[in-house]
């Protein structure tokens, strides 16, 4: 099986350049200082023919509610997200050092790496923007803190309204199964592992989707009892579809624990 995935490797932000922006789409100004930045913004082209405006060796600050802020030479101006087609950024240090702190196990360490990230760029058109919005649900699962994961998932929902409903599903299955809601988690999970099986090839965001619908697969057939079933719902989601690094590592747990009962795949 081939996975494509359509976003490049996450790199570390690398040290930031001094360059002038030319800004015309109209924005609101607020400070006047000197501001580096290595990213590049995509505006929406004003007519229907029209190519959109290029920001170049900008600096993407934050993004408050529909508002972002984009530093140049001359200042901080605000934009408002639907006046943006694109957004070129790399992931901040923090998004890469709570990736590795899950990598570790280390869920309470990544937690207020990942949170910091989701709070300060979440709505950002980006991967790694939507990923820590979306993972930041897991991680409070994960954890036990099921009241902030519901919030998590519904503050991902309605900042990504598109691409986020299948997660913030997800999120929702994972939610009625640590609360032993098993049929009402299984409605949701099913019809994605279906999907999952009958694809030969699967973009990143699907493979984050399959996997953590094959782990709630995972956790249902536990809740009954029925352990190799799970434990293969959960080699799936290890070995297939691991692009959901925080539901992964909970999934190798649960796997390592089953082979310690003796228990193999059917």
């Amino acid at each position: 099986m081939t996975l494509r995935f359509p976003f490049p490797k996450l790199q570390l932000l690398s040290a930031a350049i001094v360059a002038v922006a030319t800004v015309s789409t109209p924005g609101t100004a607020f400070s006047q200082a000197p501001a580096p930045g290595q990213d590049r913004i995509i505006m929406k082209p004003q007519t229907a023919t029209g190519q959109g405006q290029q920001l170049v060796n900008v600096l993407v600050v934050a993004v408050q509610g529909r508002k972002v802020t984009i530093r140049n030479t001359q200042g901080d101006i605000a934009y408002d997200l639907g006046q943006i087609a694109e957004v070129r950024k790399e992931a901040p240090p923090e998004f890469l050092q709570g990736q590795r702190m899950i990598e570790a196990g280390d869920l309470p360490k990544a937690l207020p790496l990942i949170k910091a990230v989701a709070d300060r760029y979440k709505g950002l058109p980006t991967a790694w923007a939507s990923d820590a919005t979306a993972m930041l649900g897991n991680i409070y699962i994960s954890l036990g803190q099921l009241p902030e994961a519901e919030a998590a998932f519904g503050e991902f929902e309605k900042t990504y309204p598109g691409a986020a409903s299948g997660a913030a599903s997800l999120g929702k299955a994972r939610l009625a199964v640590e609360r032993k809601q098993f049929a009402e988690a299984r409605t949701i999970a099913e019809p994605l592992a279906a999907e999952a099986l009958a694809k030969k090839t699967f973009t990143r965001a699907e493979s984050q989707r399959y996997g953590q619908a094959f782990f709630v697969l995972g956790k249902i057939a536990e809740g009954e009892d029925k352990l190799p079933e799970a434990m293969e719902n959960y080699c799936r989601t290890v070995a297939i579809f691991y692009q959901e690094r925080a539901v992964v590592k909970e999934a190798q747990k649960r796997i390592d624990e089953l082979r310690q009962k003796g228990i193999t795949t059917p």
